[in-house]
């Protein structure tokens, strides 16, 4: 029967038999250290009765200089987070005198401290922060602020400096904003906001120029306004950009010209005003008057309507003021009813014309013609002129004489009507344009008998 196998767990294993050959070696070291006569540990010397020489003593280790008061002070705002600020001070330090003085491994340290800056993340937005407001660039400020992650943005707020140049980063951008949205809506508002800008932030006044645009969109805007037609509104809104902008502004002049074109216009309007309302008062009394010197105004689109408006007025006022056409009649010889008569063949035929109308008459005339048994002459006018004394004591007096009223008086000659029959009648026209015309009227040569021809017989 086969012997059983021993337990692999029972088998010495090369760890402790090495750990027990150790031992064995150690205890016969102290056996033999144990055993061994006393004068074995002596020197030859000291049996000859010589002191051996003393041991040399052991060197003290040579002290590590302390860090230079800038490096601990730049350690400790690195710990602190300050970054920017341990970076200006290593980089003064390192090209300063001391750098080159200092042991290889506080060198070691300053190199590893400016590795560490040049190369975080933090301290790069810090550097860009203050570069953007040393060059006054306010998208260098925005892409900063952009680019940083909430982690970094904590980090870089533990920095004290860092923390005020991000909020005022973050107010700019704000007040900019809001200047840019009034631009394109309220500009006298944005030019009150871009002027208050510039007090507080000059240098990015400068660049960004918000005034000049604001003065260009508000000039833009008024001239708009004036080729609509609202002067009033672009007038207000010029003379507000001139008091805002001075008159030292690049814009000024183009403010000037568009100021005094529309006080032009304004001058022009209060001009037309007047005679407008001097047309008015006249045509109350003498439409026709008002109506000629409405008709001899230039007409433009400003005042187009305005006169319109002004013609009708006064065309009504003319109706009502000359309702009725006129009436004419021819006198001979005192007689108005008398339409056939005589005259001596020997002297003028002086005929008078009176003409009336509920207005005003225009014009008269006087037509005549000879006429005989063989035929008639042709239709001549005669020339009037101003009656000297009245036709007879039925007339007007001369006193009632007027633009409604008049008497006229035609003489034709002996040497004209040649003794021959003779016809004659008159036309008037009043304002409104209405001709009336009188009857006509014939007249004989009176015939005489021998006697009175030869001036042997009198009436």
């Amino acid at each position: 029967m086969p012997a059983p196998e021993p337990d692999p767990a029972a088998r010495p294993r090369p760890r402790q038999i090495l750990a027990a050959a150790a031992i064995g070696v150690a205890a016969a070291l102290l056996i033999l250290r144990w055993t061994a006569p006393d004068d074995a540990a002596t020197f030859p010397g000291d049996r000859a009765g010589v002191t051996p020489p003393p041991l040399p003593p052991r060197p003290e280790p040579t002290p590590i200089a302390p860090l230079p008061t800038r490096l601990s002070e730049a350690l400790d705002l690195m710990a602190e987070g300050r970054l920017r600020e341990a970076q200006r001070l290593m980089l003064d330090f390192s090209h300063g005198p001391d750098a080159d003085a200092l042991p290889p491994e506080h060198r070691e340290t300053m190199t590893a401290m400016l590795a560490r800056l040049a190369n975080d993340r933090v301290l790069a937005a810090a550097v860009e922060l203050e570069g953007g407001f040393e060059d006054a660039d306010l998208s260098r400020l925005r892409l900063t602020l952009g680019s940083l992650t909430r982690e970094q943005m904590i980090a870089l707020r533990r920095d004290p400096q860092a923390a005020r140049r991000v909020d005022d980063a973050r107010r700019l951008a704000a007040e900019v904003d809001a200047i840019e949205a009034r631009l394109g809506s309220d500009r006298l508002a944005a030019l009150r906001l871009a002027q208050d800008f510039r007090r507080r932030h000059p240098r990015f006044a400068t660049s960004l120029a918000f005034e000049r645009r604001a003065a260009l969109a508000i000039d833009e805007t008024a001239g708009r306004l004036i080729a609509a037609n609202r002067l009033d509104e672009a007038r207000a809104l010029l003379l507000e950009l001139k008091v805002l902008r001075g008159d030292q502004a690049s814009e000024s002049p183009r403010v000037e010209a568009k100021l005094a074109a529309i006080d032009e216009v304004f001058q022009r309007r209060n001009d037309l005003e007047a005679t407008v309302r001097e047309i008015e008062v006249l045509g109350w009394e003498r439409p026709h008057e008002a109506l000629d010197l409405l008709a001899r105004m230039e007409r433009t689109p400003e005042n187009r309507e305005r006169f319109a408006q002004l013609e009708s007025t006064l065309t009504m006022l003319m109706e009502d003021l000359d309702g009725t056409g006129p009436e004419v009649e021819v006198l001979v010889q005192g007689r108005p009813e008398a339409t056939q008569g005589v005259y001596e063949r020997d002297e003028d035929v002086v005929a008078r014309v009176r003409a009336s109308d509920d207005y005003e008459v225009m014009t008269v005339r006087f037509f005549w013609r000879w006429f005989d048994q063989d035929g008639s002459g042709e239709v001549v006018e005669m020339p009037l002129r101003p009656a000297t004394a009245p036709a007879s004591t039925e007339s007007t007096n001369t006193a009632d004489a007027g633009p409604g009223r008049v008497e006229l008086e035609a003489r034709i000659t002996v040497a004209e009507h040649q003794g021959r029959n003779l016809q004659f009648w008159a036309e008037a026209v009043d304002r409104g344009g209405r001709t009336a015309r009188s009857a006509e009227h014939e007249l004989a040569p009176e015939r005489r008998g021998l006697l009175r021809r030869l001036g042997l017989r009198r009436d």
